[in-house]
């Protein structure tokens, strides 16, 4: 019988239930309480274990065998549990796109509040972060930024528009994230929308994936794009691309598919493990908070309104979320026999398309065939 070592980047988490994060691959296992109790004693001793038992941890990099000793942390936290960060460490940006909500500014993140973040989210159970912007690579801190956030198990994951990542700087940052997702809206589209070509963000996604980062696209559907999607479905395919999401812009500006084509598209296209849905009986965003430069907490990207600074304490802003931006599914006007499936939706489109905090959202309305 081996030694066994649960992996560097396996976290353990008790929320509604026994949960194995892989940070390094981006696997959520939900176990029974005697497989959790049992990677819990995976500190490098002797184990009797199973053989098939064995060889599945061993497959899924759950484990090692290892005798060097290690102390295993386990977080709970009650549920809805803050499980995903967004850290916007400026509003600073080097584009102004049509369908972009964020007001810039020449607003950047201190190196203190970064690290506040990154240090309370962790204890509070957190599994990844996500550093955003505006343009997170202008900002004149990134790379201790990214150097701080390294130190944790978490997965880290940069959200860029891919115009800043030469050569150079895909070899660094294969060192510092997991991930790097990029904004792809389209071929010919994408400049309509964006205001510059899309080849230098093809040639960025190359890079990024010749030097090991896994890269995930993020396409806006727009009635610029979404004639261009078998396309851009080849186009990712061929380049190793890890998972490719769309959605449709949050935006009143005349730049939208009609809903039914989207809704089509959304059904189709796309591939790998998508967002951060709500959880058990909760609407969207249920383990989801975002932060600005400022530290001030809020549900997401989308909605400006304040629980909170981060200097407040994050769980203290968290408890506050709970209260006020996380609702139940029965809070909501959706009725449909979908309600489990697709949450509701996102709120912020039902305010933006039907002055409705609770009401549905059009968009996965179409998309599961329900007519309101």
């Amino acid at each position: 019988m081996p030694h066994l070592r649960l992996a560097e980047r396996v976290l353990l988490r008790k929320f509604d239930k026994f949960y194995a994060y892989n940070a390094e691959t981006d696997e959520l296992y939900e176990l029974d309480e005697e497989a959790f109790n049992f990677l819990k004693v995976c500190d490098g001793r002797y184990l009797e274990i199973n053989q098939e038992f064995l060889e599945y941890l061993l497959s899924e990099n759950l484990v090692t065998e290892n005798d060097e000793k290690r102390e295993i942390e386990v977080i709970e936290a009650d549920e809805p549990s803050l499980r995903y960060l967004l850290l916007n460490i400026t509003w600073y940006c080097n584009l102004s796109c049509k369908h972009c909500y964020v007001v810039q500014s020449d607003e950047y993140m201190e190196y203190d509040t970064f690290k506040s973040c990154v240090d309370q989210f962790y204890q509070m159970g957190g599994l990844k972060i996500l550093i955003s912007g505006g343009e997170p690579l202008l900002h004149p801190g990134i790379w201790n930024f990214l150097t701080y956030a390294r130190n944790k198990p978490l997965r880290v994951v940069l959200l860029t528009n891919g115009y800043l990542i030469d050569d150079e700087t895909a070899a660094k940052l294969r060192h510092f994230v997991d991930e790097v997702q990029i904004s792809l809206d389209g071929l010919r589209g994408h400049e309509k929308l964006r205001g510059t070509g899309y080849k230098p963000v093809i040639k960025s996604i190359s890079r990024l994936i010749e030097h090991g980062v896994d890269v995930s696209v993020s396409t806006m559907l727009t009635k610029y794009s979404i004639n261009e999607l078998d396309e851009m479905n080849d186009l990712l395919g061929r380049l190793g691309v890890k998972r490719w999401s769309l959605d449709v812009p949050t935006t009143t500006e005349d730049i939208l598919p009609p809903l039914n084509l989207a809704a089509e598209a959304m059904k189709k296209y796309g591939f790998g493990e998508m967002g951060h849905e709500g959880t058990q009986n909760y609407a969207c965003g249920s383990n989801f908070a975002s932060v600005t430069p400022s530290g001030d907490v809020t549900k997401c990207g989308f909605f400006t309104e304040s629980v909170g600074n981060i200097a407040e304490g994050l769980d203290v802003c968290w408890e506050r979320m709970k209260k006020k931006f996380i609702w139940k599914l029965s809070e909501l006007k959706c009725r449909c026999q979908f309600i489990t499936t697709c949450r509701g939706g996102c709120r912020y489109r039902a305010i933006t398309f039907l002055r409705d905090l609770h009401g549905c959202d059009p968009v996965m309305c179409h998309i599961f065939g329900v007519k309101n």
